[in-house]
């Protein structure tokens, strides 16, 4: 038991600093869409996506070990936490368990903030963006030399939709 716990406290730690690193790219990207840097946000992105893939393997291999607790410690695999896995370790790996897992919590915590905050910026340039293709979109006239728009009697704007 002593190997698995040894396991599952590794990878989550790896996990933590895989959210570290998360956290520091969705605030790099909170900047450049700030920007509006299209190929640094995509490149962000290809980022973001390798710690997510890095994530999900560690977390495949954190059920499996899980799993084996599971039946070690006769927890129900549908009740199996880790803080109720702390319950019948030693106080030592207990308390271990307990920091990284508050540690864990309070990183996903803050990485759902900050995604938030580039989840409105995102959703502020969209409406910002609509708006300017409505406005051309309705426009049927021309700027004259005094700077004034003034509307065309009879011009009809064509835009394509497959544009």
């Amino acid at each position: 038991m002593d190997k698995l716990l040894s396991d599952v406290l590794r990878i989550l730690r790896e996990e933590i600093g895989l959210y570290r690193d998360l956290i520091e790219h969705a605030r790099h990207k909170t900047a450049l869409l700030v920007q509006g840097s299209v190929d640094d946000i995509l490149e962000s992105n290809k980022a973001e996506e390798t710690c997510s893939l890095k994530l999900r393997i560690l977390e495949n291999e954190m059920s499996r070990l899980c799993r084996e607790l599971c039946q070690m410690a006769k927890i129900p695999y549908e009740e199996f936490t880790l803080l109720r896995l702390s319950d019948r370790v030693s106080q030592t790996v207990a308390a271990e368990i307990k920091a990284q897992t508050t540690l864990f919590r309070n990183l996903v915590g803050e990485l759902k903030s900050v995604s938030r905050r580039n989840t409105r910026l995102v959703e502020s340039s969209l409406r910002y963006s609509r708006g300017l293709l409505g406005l051309l979109y309705g426009s049927t006239g021309a700027y004259q030399p005094d700077g004034l728009f003034r509307p065309m009697a009879g011009a009809q704007t064509v835009l394509s939709r497959r544009a």
